[in-house]
C-alpha cells in the first residue's frame, strides 16, 4: 500500500503540471546524422513526388513482418508480400508519424526483370503499411539467394510533444532473401517450345531446330520480337558452355535502328568435343526501354552429337583397364573449417582384368585440405575387374575457409597384367560450412512496463560467423510478457542487424524476481538450414496503477491556473515529478535483488 501511495503522488504531480503547460506548435528539425544510422538509400527515377529533402533514417525506425514469397524458379513469377511497421524509439523520444512510400531498390544485382511491377511505388498513410510485388525472375539467374531491397520513406514525430519535432521526410532501404532455382542445362529434349513468356519484353520464335555434329556445322535461325518495346541488337554470348568455336558468327552482331521484329540467322561451326544431347546456346538481345538503352539474354536449346566412345576391347586384345573414382564419404556429416575428417575414397575398376600397383594423389589448389599423416598418397595391390575398392585419409580443412564446395584432384596410376602403366585423373568437392556465430550486444529493455501497457525491447544482432544470415526474424517469451515476431532481415558475415521487438505487459513480477524473458533469434544459414538462437534478459512488470485512487479534479478554474507558478517553474516541477517516478522504480527494484541475494546465502549457509 505505502509504494501504491508514492506511485499516486509521483504521478499526480506530473499530470498536474503537465495539464498547466500550454501546448505549442513547435517546428525544430532534427539534423540527419545525430546519432542515426548512416546508410544508402535506394534511388527511384521518374518520381518527382520523391524529390526533396531526404534524410537517412535509424535502421530501428522500421520492422518488416508477415514476409511470404512464393515462386523461386529462374524466369518464373515471383510473389514478394510484406508488412511494413514503424517502431518508437524511447531514447531519442520519437516514433514514426507515418510510411509514406515503399518501393524496390533498383539497382545491378537485382534479379527481377525491369518490367512495370519493378518501378511500381506503393503508397501508404499511417504506421503499418501492407506491401506485395509480383516480379518475373531474370532467365539466367543460378541456384542462390538473391536480395530484394525495398526503399521506405517515412516521417518521424517527438513522442512528448515538447522536446523536438520532426517535419522532414527519412528513408532507409529494409531488405528480403529470396532464393532462386536456376533453370538446369539441357541434356535431353525440353517438352515445350523454345519462346518465352507471353507477358515477357522480349521472345523468340524459332524457324528451324537447330542441328550440329561434333567438327561440322549448325545453323540457328530465329525471329526476335517485342510486343511494346524496339529491338536494336542481337549477338551471341561466348562462355564456358558455348559449344561452337568461336570464329565468324560467333562474333556475329545483327542490328536494326529499332523494329519489334528482329530476324536473326547465324551459321556456327561444332567444336570437337561437344557431348551428344541438348545444351543451351544464350543470345544478348539490346532494345528500348521506358527510353533507356537494356539488354536481355533469351536461351535456344541446340541438339549436338558428339564423337562415338571407342570401343576398348578389340578382336584378339585385351580391354585397356578404367579405373575411376565412383565416390566418396566422410565420418562426419558437416565439414567446417580448422576441423579434421575422415575422407574415404571408392575407387572402381570397369575394365575386364585385374589391374596391380594402384597409387593415389590426392591435391587442392590452394591447399583448403591438407592430410594430417603428412603424406597425401596411398598405395593399394590390386582390384579386381569390375570391383571396387576404398581408401581412407585423415584430412584438415583450412581455418580461413568459407562456406562453399572446394575441388579435390585424385591422381591414380595404375598397371595391368602385363606391367604396362596406366593413369587417370578424377575430381571431387567436398562442401564446407562455417559455423554460426551469433551474439546480441546492447540488450535495453523498456525503460518501465506495466500489466495491460506496452514498452520496446531493443537490442543488436551480431554476425560472428563466416557467412550471411538470412530471413533473420525475432520474438520473446515470458511468462509476464508477450509480442509478435518481428522480421530484420539479412545479415551479412560480420554485419551488425538491429531489432526492435514491442512487448506486452501480460501480469506483475513477482517480488522475489527480476522477471525473465527469452529472446529468440530465428534464421537460416549459408546453407539453407533453419535455426535458431536463445538469449535471457531481465523484464520488470509492475503493477497496473489504473486511476482508482486518484483524487478527483478540485474544480481549479482558468484564473486561477493563470495566476500560478512561471512557466519555467511548472516545467521543473514536472521533471522532479518524474525523477521520483524513476527512483521509486529502481528503489522497488534493487530492494527486490537485495531480498533474492539474501535468501540465495541463507541457502548457501544452510
Amino acid at each position: 500500500m505505502k509504494k501504491k501511495k508514492l506511485w499516486i503522488a509521483a504521478l499526480l504531480s506530473l499530470a498536474m503540471v503537465t495539464s498547466m503547460v500550454p501546448v505549442q506548435n513547435t517546428k525544430n528539425v532534427w539534423a540527419a546524422g545525430e546519432g542515426d544510422d548512416q546508410g544508402i538509400t535506394g534511388g527511384q527515377q521518374g518520381d518527382d513526388s520523391l524529390q526533396g529533402e531526404m534524410l537517412t533514417g535509424n535502421s530501428a525506425d522500421i520492422s518488416l513482418s508477415n514476409v511470404s514469397v512464393s515462386g523461386s524458379k529462374a524466369g518464373g513469377k515471383v510473389k514478394v508480400s510484406f508488412t511494413v511497421t514503424g517502431n518508437k524509439n524511447n531514447k531519442k523520444h520519437y516514433d514514426i508519424e507515418s510510411i509514406e512510400k515503399i518501393y524496390p531498390v533498383l539497382n545491378d544485382s537485382f534479379p527481377f526483370v525491369m518490367d512495370n511491377e519493378a518501378y511500381r511505388v506503393t503508397n501508404g498513410n499511417g504506421g503499418s503499411v501492407n506491401c506485395s510485388y509480383t516480379f518475373q525472375a531474370k532467365d539466367n539467374l543460378e541456384t542462390a539467394y538473391y536480395m530484394a531491397g525495398f526503399t521506405v520513406v517515412y516521417t518521424r514525430k517527438s513522442a512528448d510533444g515538447v522536446v523536438k519535432a520532426y517535419d522532414s521526410e527519412y528513408s532507409l532501404n529494409k531488405s528480403i532473401n529470396v532464393k532462386i532455382t536456376g533453370k538446369p542445362k539441357a541434356t535431353e529434349k525440353p517438352a515445350d517450345k523454345q519462346e518465352t513468356a507471353k507477358d515477357a519484353d522480349i521472345s523468340l520464335q524459332m524457324k528451324n531446330d537447330p542441328y550440329g555434329v561434333y567438327g561440322g556445322s549448325c545453323s540457328v535461325a530465329f525471329t526476335a520480337g517485342s510486343r511494346n518495346y524496339k529491338i536494336k541488337s542481337v549477338v551471341p554470348v561466348i562462355d564456358n558452355n558455348f559449344p561452337f568455336e568461336s570464329t565468324t558468327d560467333a562474333y556475329k552482331v545483327v542490328r536494326s535502328g529499332g523494329t519489334k521484329s528482329l530476324s536473326c540467322s547465324y551459321h556456327f561451326k561444332v567444336k570437337n568435343n561437344v557431348s551428344t544431347g541438348y545444351q543451351g546456346v544464350v543470345f544478348r538481345i539490346g532494345y528500348v526501354k521506358n527510353g533507356q538503352d537494356v539488354t536481355e539474354d533469351k536461351t535456344v536449346n541446340v541438339e549436338l552429337k558428339g564423337k562415338a566412345k571407342e570401343k576398348t576391347n578389340a578382336k584378339g586384345k585385351t580391354s585397356t583397364p578404367r579405373v575411376m573414382v565412383s565416390g566418396f564419404t566422410t565420418d562426419v556429416k558437416t565439414v567446417h573449417p580448422n576441423a579434421k575428417f575422415l575422407l574415404t575414397l571408392e575407387l572402381r575398376n570397369n575394365a575386364s582384368q585385374t589391374v596391380h600397383n594402384i597409387k593415389l594423389t590426392m591435391s587442392t589448389e590452394n591447399g583448403e585440405f591438407l592430410p594430417l599423416s603428412g603424406a597425401s598418397t596411398a598405395y593399394l595391390d590390386s582390384i579386381a575387374a569390375k570391383s571396387t575398392a576404398k581408401v581412407s585419409f585423415w584430412m584438415k580443412a583450412a581455418a580461413s575457409l568459407s562456406s562453399k564446395s572446394y575441388q579435390v584432384t585424385v591422381k591414380t596410376e595404375y598397371e595391368d597384367g602385363k606391367a604396362s602403366g596406366y593413369n587417370a585423373e578424377d575430381h571431387v568437392s567436398i562442401p564446407v560450412v562455417q559455423k554460426d556465430r551469433i551474439s546480441l550486444t546492447e540488450v535495453t529493455p523498456p525503460d518501465m512496463l506495466s500489466v495491460g501497457g506496452t514498452g520496446d525491447l531493443s537490442f543488436s544482432i551480431n554476425n560472428l560467423g563466416g557467412g550471411a544470415l538470412n530471413n533473420v526474424s525475432v520474438i520473446c517469451k515470458g511468462k509476464e510478457i508477450s509480442c509478435e515476431k518481428s522480421f530484420v532481415g539479412s545479415i551479412a558475415a560480420g554485419a551488425t542487424g538491429y531489432a526492435t521487438v514491442t512487448l506486452n505487459g501480460d501480469q506483475a513480477t513477482p517480488d522475489d524476481s527480476d522477471g525473465e524473458c527469452t529472446i529468440i533469434v530465428k534464421y537460416e544459414n549459408a546453407s539453407g538450414q533453419t535455426k535458431k538462437y536463445t538469449e535471457k534478459t531481465n523484464v520488470f512488470v509492475s503493477e497496473d496503477m489504473g486511476d482508482a485512487d486518484m483524487p478527483a479534479d478540485d474544480g481549479m478554474d482558468e484564473t486561477q491556473t493563470k495566476k500560478g507558478l512561471p512557466l519555467a517553474a511548472k516545467i521543473g516541477i514536472g521533471v522532479a515529478a518524474l525523477v521520483v517516478v524513476i527512483i521509486v522504480v529502481r528503489i522497488i527494484v534493487k530492494k527486490k535483488r537485495k531480498k533474492k541475494e539474501e535468501e540465495l546465502m541463507d541457502d548457501e549457509l544452510l
